[in-house]
C-alpha cells in the first residue's frame, strides 16, 4: 500500500480523499439539518450539466460544474422560504429532470466517449491532477475554517432561522453561505466520486454521526472523523480488491452508518 502511495496518481487521490473526508461530511450535516435533499438532487444534476458542457467545449469540466453549482446555490437561496431551505423541492425536481435530459442529448449529439461520460457519472479520483487536488484542499480548508469561525450563527440558523434573526444574527446571509458551500462541495464532488455518488463523501458520514445523537459540535467532529475513515478505508479496499473507488467508499460508508445506528439502539435499551 505504501509503495502505491508513492505513485503520483495514488498520492493525489489519497490527499483529495483525506481533504474532502474532513470537510464534506460537514456539508452533509447542513443538508440533513436544512432538509436539502431535493435541492441536493437538483444541484447535483445541474453540476453534471455544467461538467458535460465543459467536456464538450474543451473547458475544464470541474470549473463549469462548480460555476453551475454556485449559481444554483444563489438561486436556491433566493427561492427558499424563511422557514425551510427545502421548500423549492418541486422546482428542483423539474431542474433535475431537465438537466439530465439535456446531458444525454449533449452526449448523443457530441459523440462523447463512453469512458468520459462514465467518469462524470461515477468519478475517477485517480485521474485528478495537481490543480484539482489543490482545489479540493482549498475548498475543504475554507469549509472547515468557515464552520469554526461562524459556528454560533450557523448552529442558530440550523436550529431556527426566525429565532436567529430575532437575536440579531444575519440568518439570511448565513443561509446563503451554507447553500453556496453545499453547492460548491457537490460540484467538486463530481470529479472525485461522480455525480451519482456524491453522497458517499457528504451524507453517509453525516448520517453516521447523527445516528449517535450527540450535540452539534461533537456531531460535526464525528462526521469529519467518519468521513476520513470511510474514504480511506474504501480507497484501500478498492486497491486491494481491484474495485472502483466510489462504490467501495459507498459500501464502507453504508456499513459504518448501519453500525452506528445499531450502536445507538443498543445504548437506548
Amino acid at each position: 500500500m505504501m509503495e502505491l502511495l508513492r505513485i503520483p496518481a495514488f498520492g493525489r487521490a489519497f490527499a483529495a480523499l483525506f481533504a474532502c473526508g474532513t470537510a464534506f461530511p460537514i456539508l452533509g450535516i447542513y443538508i440533513l439539518s436544512l432538509d436539502l435533499i431535493p435541492v441536493r438532487f437538483g444541484v447535483m444534476h445541474l453540476s453534471l450539466l455544467g461538467a458535460t458542457i465543459g467536456l464538450i467545449v474543451g473547458i475544464d469540466p470541474i470549473f463549469l460544474a462548480m460555476l453551475f453549482s454556485i449559481g444554483a446555490g444563489f438561486a436556491v437561496s433566493a427561492l427558499s422560504s424563511r422557514k425551510t431551505g427545502g421548500d423549492s423541492g418541486g422546482a428542483m425536481a423539474l431542474l433535475m429532470t431537465a438537466s439530465l435530459g439535456i446531458v444525454f442529448i449533449l452526449f448523443y449529439k457530441a459523440n462523447v466517449h463512453a469512458i468520459e461520460a462514465f467518469n462524470l457519472f461515477w468519478g475517477n479520483v485517480l485521474a485528478l491532477d495537481r490543480t484539482e487536488v489543490r482545489l479540493v484542499i482549498i475548498v475543504s480548508v475554507l469549509i472547515l475554517a468557515g464552520t469554526v469561525r461562524y459556528l454560533r450563527p450557523i448552529s442558530a440558523v440550523l436550529f431556527d432561522r426566525e429565532t436567529a434573526f430575532a437575536f440579531g444574527l444575519p440568518s439570511r446571509l448565513v443561509l446563503t453561505a451554507i447553500l453556496v458551500m453545499v453547492c460548491v462541495g457537490i460540484g467538486l464532488g463530481i470529479r472525485i466520486t461522480g455525480a451519482l455518488m456524491v453522497d458517499a463523501v457528504t451524507l453517509l458520514p453525516a448520517l453516521a454521526a447523527q445516528s449517535l445523537k450527540k450535540n452539534f459540535r461533537p456531531t460535526l467532529m464525528l462526521a469529519s472523523v467518519f468521513g476520513v475513515c470511510i474514504n480511506l478505508t474504501g480507497f484501500a479496499l478498492a486497491i486491494l480488491l481491484d474495485l472502483p473507488t466510489s462504490p467501495a467508499i459507498i459500501v464502507v460508508g453504508t456499513v459504518v452508518v448501519l453500525g452506528c445506528k445499531l450502536l445507538s439502539r443498543l445504548r437506548q435499551q
